[in-house]
């Protein structure tokens, strides 16, 4: 179990109004690729090298002066890893503004700008129910090749291969539809937003 300061979501109230957001809102089985091994910092750090690497190159060709270039391609690097962590390699949020004074729900995406997704009214949100999903791994080989390449280098990656269980939140509206708006395998965070929304909503 997390503690609150650990949870994937946060929630806000404001009179009338519930904030619910998340990066975690996709129920698409991870990528091969763990991240414990590939995340957006290491990311940033390649992408911020590639670039240090090419204005070295350029600077290179114009200058014999070692010092200098050495100088720029730090530069470049420490300018760039933040910029690529922050706008390039930053996490995709959902926004849920529920609203009983005004009867609607609005769903924003955000990554570089903020999105409005879709407006739902509220009198339509039936229910919000959870749903388990257990992911099996889809490429056995690859995660065989992974762990024997971490091994060599004396590293373990703790749950990597592993099937996972997520637990899906959704919004179960009046026309059959479902909207996902939080995925999480800690079922216990799943629970919390789940009746905290509910308790909102009073439905």
């Amino acid at each position: 179990m997390s503690n609150a300061a650990n949870r994937n979501y946060t929630v806000r109230k404001d009179e009338d109004k519930l904030i619910f957001a998340t990066p975690t809102y996709r129920a698409d089985p991870d990528s091969v690729l763990h991240s414990g091994i590939y995340n957006r910092e290491f990311s940033s750090v390649l992408a911020s090298a590639a670039v240090a690497g090419v204005v070295y190159v350029i600077v290179a060709m114009n200058t014999g002066n070692t010092i200098v270039r050495s100088l720029v391609f730090l530069l470049t690097f420490t300018v760039g890893f933040p910029f690529f962590r922050k706008f390039v390699f930053k996490e995709s949020l959902m926004e849920v503004v529920f609203d009983t004074s005004g009867g609607e729900a609005k769903v924003y995406t955000s990554w570089i700008t903020k999105r409005l997704k879709e407006t739902i009214s509220v009198k339509n949100i039936k229910d919000i129910s959870i749903e388990s999903r257990k992911h099996e791994v889809e490429n056995p080989d690859a995660v065989r090749f992974v762990k024997h390449i971490s091994l060599q280098h004396g590293s373990v990656i703790p749950g990597f291969g592993e099937e996972k269980v997520l637990f899906l939140l959704k919004l179960n509206l009046s026309d059959g539809s479902e909207r996902i708006i939080y995925t999480d395998n800690i079922m216990q965070d799943v629970l919390s937003a789940h009746d905290e929304i509910k308790e909102f909503l009073k439905i």
